[in-house]
């Protein structure tokens, strides 16, 4: 059982609208990349800043031990409120580390799919390119034959019938 092919003109058609659906892919694609990315930057920028809030306590619990330590009964209150409300920040910065992290996650996720979908788009886009130079072929292929089929009749005598009736 042999598949009829469409024509020509129709199988263009069809590789126009599966080139279009691959830009459509392609610039998914490019749009869920550049989410990735600053999914990813924003993680990147989220470790920068604990880590600046991580050197700030160190910093000042190195002071509380050195040049804080003559004066500290007078500062005791302040520094203790300073290393609270650096270790608060450290935890929100922390937790927001973890959602920043599950933002890049599904903007990865989602890159895969658009990747995904972009390969399938090209595969689909393939086999209809190739359906489109079958059509040609076989359209080339028919109007051989039929070129043939004219000259083989034109080089046939014409018989006429001698039955006499009209």
């Amino acid at each position: 059982m042999t598949k009829a092919l469409p024509k020509p003109r129709e199988a263009q058609q069809l590789c126009k609208l599966r080139a279009l659906r691959v830009q459509r892919a392609r610039e998914g694609v490019a749009l869920a990349q550049a989410e990735a990315q600053q999914a990813a930057d924003a993680v990147r920028q989220r470790l920068q800043q604990i880590e600046r809030v991580r050197r700030s306590l160190d910093d000042l619990q190195h002071a509380v031990v050195t040049s804080l330590a003559p004066s500290l009964p007078r500062w005791s209150d302040v520094t203790t409120a300073q290393r609270e409300r650096l270790a608060d920040r450290l935890e929100r910065e922390e937790y927001g580390l973890i959602q920043d992290e599950r933002v890049l996650e599904a903007a990865e996720e989602k890159l895969q799919q658009a990747r995904a979908e972009l390969t399938r788009a090209l595969a689909r886009e393939d086999v209809v390119r190739d359906l489109a130079k079958q059509a040609r072929r076989a359209q080339v292929h028919e109007r051989e034959q039929r070129a043939e089929r004219e000259l083989e009749d034109q080089g046939k005598p014409i018989h006429s019938h001698a039955s006499g009736r009209y």
